[in-house]
């Protein structure tokens, strides 16, 4: 399992949190843990069953902006 930790801006509320954790929820992720407060969002998934760009691509499709955080 790969650990990420993105930057999510535009989470103004727990429903935003929620919807990323839907959203996330629909992909082979584990472990995720949204912190609206700072704008981030941290998972852990499998390489081989899911791409990171189709984690960032889920994000941003409900409307959040996401930058990798380094």
């Amino acid at each position: 399992m790969k650990k990420l930790l993105l930057k999510v801006t535009g989470m103004t509320c727990d429903g935003c949190a929620n919807s990323v954790k839907r959203a996330l929820s629909q992909l082979n992720v584990k472990d995720v843990e949204v912190d609206r407060n700072n704008d981030k969002v941290s998972l852990s998934y499998d390489e081989d069953s899911v791409e990171e760009a189709a984690i960032v691509h889920a994000i941003e499709k409900i409307g959040y902006r996401v930058n990798r955080d380094n």
